[in-house]
């Protein structure tokens, strides 16, 4: 089942590259979302209109705007992500690169249940207890 989800996460990054509405396939109408701890909006997102509005706040910003992947890969009934956010900033053209990690979990009838995004790869590790504090 682990390559499943990883599978799983490496296809909704993907499909969040061609735009949000082909995300939400990938997440359950319950599906829990929580943003950077240094964010300044919502610390949670809700349901598939919170994956929207969450989103939303990176896309509406920036042209090009996508994922670089650099690695996903399974930790027990996880996955964790490491990629990158890529764009270039509404109507100036300054090109954006923000390292961003995800861990993905609760997954259920082929799709993912929760994510919490980190700043940095070490975050993400130290939130499955992989890093030490």
């Amino acid at each position: 089942m682990s390559q499943e989800n990883v599978d799983l996460v490496r296809k909704a990054y993907d499909a969040l590259n061609g735009g949000i509405e082909g995300l939400l396939p990938f997440h359950p109408p319950d599906v829990v979302m929580y943003s950077i701890a240094e964010w300044p909006d919502d610390p949670v997102y809700r349901g598939h209109d919170g994956v929207r509005k969450l989103t939303a706040a990176w896309t509406d910003n920036f042209d090009n705007w996508g994922f670089e992947v650099h690695e996903i890969r399974e930790e027990g009934n996880r996955v964790l992500a490491h990629a990158e956010m890529t764009g270039r900033i509404k109507d100036t053209g300054i090109p954006i690169r923000q390292p961003l990690s995800a861990v993905f979990s609760n997954f259920r009838e082929g799709m993912i249940g929760e994510v919490r995004f980190f700043l940095t790869w070490q975050e993400a590790l130290k939130a499955v207890g992989l890093a030490a504090e």
